[in-house]
């Protein structure tokens, strides 16, 4: 029976402590010597520098009479090398995301002053004193009324658009009533009723409106929105067409 000295066990543990140390130090975590506990220098996470460490320190410790297999270090080359093709596309992707958000903003900038089409019922008059829109049409409909109404809600103008099949229907209105003066108003309700299957129901509407303002967004991810004269915030997504 081998009796282990206690000067040798004390060796032993104290050299293993001493590379444990070392290793550590090499990771940045250093030991407190007033209580014996171990602190991080911010170190919240493993990056490139610090799995090459862990590789050249394994390969400094390594047992001489059983040295590291090969095929274990290639897999481990491998991880090393998809940590760092990882920690690449991440960079890219940040990049590439600020670029976009950039390019949005320069995007949007071209929408103020321009005259888009979007959910309403409140249309302003263009230069001609004029108002147009579309009608949202959920299914075919077998009649389809527009009225047009000052701000007393008095029907100052009806369009009929006849049979429809589903879709936007578009409508436009000069500004003048029956005897062709010109009604003078500068904004006017919109709506919709359409009959199908013999039922009579109203229509969605939609304006054509101009772009006053475009907010800025804080973040890449939130969506953009429009400021519309006579509609107010308007998602950029919401706009159904253009005018240039």
């Amino acid at each position: 029976m081998a009796i282990t000295s206690p000067t040798s066990s004390t060796t032993n543990t104290t050299a293993s402590q001493q590379t444990l140390d070392n290793l550590l130090a090499k990771l940045g975590v250093t030991k407190n010597t007033t209580t014996g506990s171990t602190t991080t220098t911010n170190k919240s996470s493993l990056d490139q520098s610090d799995f090459l460490k862990l590789m050249t320190s394994q390969l400094a410790n390594q047992d001489p009479f059983a040295p590291q297999d090969n095929n274990q270090m290639i897999a481990q080359m491998a991880q090393f090398s998809t940590v760092t093709g990882i920690t690449q596309l991440n960079t890219t992707m940040t990049n590439m995301a600020t670029s976009l958000g950039e390019n949005r903003i320069a995007t949007a900038a071209t929408f103020v002053g321009r005259t888009v089409l979007v959910p309403g019922s409140t249309a302003l008059t263009d230069s001609t004193g004029g108002i147009s829109g579309a009608i949202d049409l959920p299914s075919d409909a077998t009649a389809l009324t527009v009225q047009i109404s000052d701000s007393t809600g008095q029907i100052v103008k009806t369009i009929d658009l006849g049979a429809n099949v589903s879709g936007l229907v578009g409508f436009q209105w000069d500004g003048n009533d029956a005897s062709g003066k010109p009604v003078g108003k500068s904004s006017y309700t919109v709506g919709a009723t359409m009959v199908s299957g013999g039922k009579t129901t109203a229509a969605a509407t939609d304006v054509y409106a101009p772009v006053t303002e475009v907010p800025l967004t804080t973040s890449a991810t939130d969506a953009q929105t429009l400021k519309v004269g006579g509609i107010g915030t308007v998602a950029m997504s919401s706009v159904r067409a253009i005018k240039y």
